[in-house]
């Protein structure tokens, strides 16, 4: 039993994942004053979701190149984005800046 369930799960982790189909929704968690993933690669059309999951601190999302962004994102709130051009998207939180919470989002043409 411990081998089979073993090979499976050895066999899952070498299977990669799917590539995102463009109209797909990534989430990105807003915990620990950081963005997970902190650099994210989607193709364009893609939507990411920001979803705050601390308890007590609220958040936000900032494009600075854009002045374009979220409001504060108490926990449990969640704010989204829709990427349809390559590029690559800076962005960070405002009320943590100085805690160096920040993220990258590239955009990647479809082939």
């Amino acid at each position: 039993m411990r081998w089979t369930l073993l090979c499976g799960v050895l066999l899952a982790m070498s299977i990669p994942a799917p590539a995102l189909a463009n109209g797909d929704t990534v989430t990105v968690e807003m915990i620990d004053y950081g963005y997970s993933p902190a650099e994210l690669e989607i193709p364009a059309g893609t939507t990411v979701r920001w979803v705050n999951m601390e308890r007590r601190t609220s958040h936000d999302v900032y494009f600075p190149d854009e002045d374009l962004g979220s409001e504060r994102l108490f926990p449990e709130e969640h704010w989204e984005r829709r990427f349809d051009n390559p590029g690559t998207y800076a962005y960070h939180c405002r009320p943590h800046e100085s805690r160096d919470m920040q993220g990258v989002i590239r955009v990647i043409a479809n082939d």
